[in-house]
């Protein structure tokens, strides 16, 4: 059962209480002052018509209390109808040894009960009955037995003064009032507790939330820890990685010339000494980087400085861009860099290609950057089902990047030649397109 009506029933059973305590107290004090009325619908002595009164008053007090330890209304279809017919009878009785008087106070606690407990169309049913019963015990006008009946006033041989009209209006006009008040009261407390309710709610919601919200900050200070430390391990392996692995090629390419072309070797050995000092120059701005913003990075300056690098193998390289670039982002042509610098690095280890093909557009909303070689292909499914081994972190990372950016990679191989095609948008969006893995010949 909701809290709300466990608010309207803790209401209600204070509301009854209160009445029938308050009516038992005023009827004791009007039968000790001189009885309770001279009209009823039980003809009988006035004692006898007060034990009637008191024991049907104490009875509907007995009942409250004995439901204090509910904590809701019984909403079964006997338990409901029985608990009301009991109050019903004892109202009805209440009200037949007394001079109406009391009916329409008596009234409210059970219009109450039948309004919350039993059916809202059925205590519009009953008020009505109720009003119409009390109009015409008043027209009625029902004489009962009075123990001392008060004489008629001496008014000079004059006629007594009798209002009828204006009495029947006064005792319907309060049963009227009586029952609209209660139907009233029943909406405002209705209104009221589900208004309690909601604002009861919204704060365990509030409460729930803000619980979520303190998981939720945990996860996202233990996931940006795990994107620090993947993005780290992107920048070793995409910058000082491509540099150890140009001065392992280098320092070959030395020894198998030392004795046949000494000229070759020394510049081989130059160049890897060259690559030693750049891969420094990384290491210091990679930690700069951690401290600081650090300077903006120039893309075309990055990417002839990596041709001309490059220049020193066996690869004859070929450049096609075209486009705007000045609309990119700093970060995602790091990574179209990045990209082209592990796709090259691929290339001269393990391709064993002789010529590879750069073509760079920078469009309006995407930048297509098409990577191609005339080398030794290999089989896309075979290195898919091996993407996740140590040697292929480098790919993994350009994956990494290119996904938080909304990019894409999408690779086709042949027997001969393997095509890198990458796909970035200008704004982080997704792209048309599933990414699929970037090749590394193994």
């Amino acid at each position: 059962m909701n809290h709300s009506t466990n608010l309207l029933y803790h209401r209600y059973r204070f509301i009854a209480l209160v009445v029938y305590i308050a009516v038992l107290v005023t009827g004791i004090a009007d039968w000790l002052y001189g009885g309770l009325g001279p009209r009823s619908l039980v003809i009988a002595p006035d004692f006898d018509r007060f034990c009637i009164f008191a024991l049907s008053v104490l009875l509907l007090i007995v009942i409250e209390l004995l439901s204090l330890g509910q904590a809701d209304f019984d909403k079964r279809q006997p338990g409901r109808l029985l608990p009301f017919l009991l109050r019903l009878c004892l109202f009805v009785s209440a009200c037949a040894v007394t001079d109406l008087f009391y009916s329409p106070i008596l009234f409210l606690p059970i219009l109450l009960y039948c309004h919350f407990a039993v059916s809202k169309r059925l205590s519009y049913g009953i008020a009505i009955c109720g009003v119409v019963t009390l109009f015409g015990l008043s027209v009625a006008n029902i004489g009962g037995i009075s123990a001392k009946p008060p004489p008629p006033p001496v008014t000079n041989h004059m006629r007594p003064p009798s209002k009828p009209i204006g009495g029947l209006i006064d005792r319907s006009a309060g049963a009227l009032i009586t029952v609209l008040f209660t139907l009233l009261l029943a909406r405002a407390m209705s209104q009221a507790t589900a208004a309690q309710q909601k604002l009861t709610d919204l704060l365990s919601n509030l409460e729930a939330s803000h619980t979520q919200l303190q998981s939720y900050a945990t996860q996202v200070a233990d996931l940006a820890a795990s994107e620090e430390r993947n993005r780290l391990a992107r920048n070793i392996h995409d910058s000082l990685g491509h540099h150890l692995a140009a001065i392992s090629i280098q320092l070959a390419k030395a020894h198998a010339y030392r004795d046949r072309d000494p000229i070759r070797a020394n510049e081989a050995i130059t160049y890897a000494q060259h690559t030693v000092q750049d891969a420094l120059k990384d290491v210091r701005e990679s930690v700069s980087s951690l401290r600081q913003n650090g300077d903006a990075f120039a893309f075309h300056t990055a990417l002839q400085d990596l041709l001309q690098r490059m220049e020193h193998s066996d690869l004859i390289l070929t450049l096609h861009q075209t486009g705007d670039s000045s609309h990119y982002g700093q970060l995602k042509l790091l990574i179209l860099y990045r990209v082209i610098q592990e796709g090259l690095t691929n290339v001269h280890k393990h391709a064993k290609a002789s010529h590879v093909m750069i073509i760079l557009h920078f469009g309006p909303h995407f930048a297509h950057l098409e990577l191609a070689d005339n080398g030794v292909g290999f089989n896309v499914s075979v290195w898919q089902e091996h993407a996740h081994e140590p040697s292929t972190y480098g790919l993994i990372g350009l994956k990494e990047r290119l996904t938080l950016v909304g990019g894409s990679l999408e690779i086709s191989s042949q027997s001969t030649g393997t095509k890198l095609k990458v796909k970035l948008p200008q704004t982080n969006q997704p792209v048309s397109f599933s990414p699929t893995p970037a090749y590394d010949h193994q």
